[in-house]
């Protein structure tokens, strides 16, 4: 029996393009550069946080990232990662569904203490014309934004406070 036809040929090189978006996050979230960020999510996107849910927009994204993270020194890392591209009424699209690992380092009164978290950003993303910047990859599709975003957390060890009191 023949293989079963596509309608589009996946382009190998809008994965490392998407592996970039991602890694792109965890720059802005580590640096604190939040502008970054428009580089990361869609201008409308969505987004399900643990501490702050039903974002709508970049900047309520940024907002809320920043007022979480912004005091703190964070080490975000990605781990094991998978990656489905669809077709959705011709806007390209992909899920990635991230494993992460987080270190969040207390300040102030809690000064050498650690929050780690483990948990999974599930991501749909659209392929977009490049904004004239040129940091897509070339050969790419396009470059990649987050449309959707969920996180969840599987575990967090650690003191709590150091998410509060610095």
């Amino acid at each position: 029996m023949p293989p079963a036809k596509t309608k589009t040929k996946t382009n190998p090189l809008d994965a490392l393009a998407i592996q970039n978006t991602l890694a792109r996050y965890c720059e802005a979230l580590d640096t604190k550069e939040w502008g970054l960020l428009a580089k990361v999510f869609t201008p409308d996107c969505e987004a399900n946080y643990p501490f702050d849910h039903n974002l709508r927009g970049v900047d309520a994204v940024s907002e809320a990232i920043a007022k979480r993270l912004g005091p703190i020194l964070t080490h975000h890392s990605l781990t094991t990662a998978s990656l489905v591209f669809a077709s959705d009424g011709g806007i390209a699209t992909a899920t990635a569904a991230t494993y992460f690992v987080a270190y969040h380092f207390g300040q102030g009164p809690h000064e050498g203490k650690v929050l780690q978290a483990w948990g999974r950003y599930v991501d749909v993303l659209e392929v977009q014309d490049g904004d004239g910047d040129d940091e897509g990859v070339p050969g790419a599709s396009g470059v990649w934004r987050i449309r959707r975003r969920e996180v969840g957390f599987t575990k967090r060890v650690g003191e709590e406070r150091v998410m509060r009191e610095f």
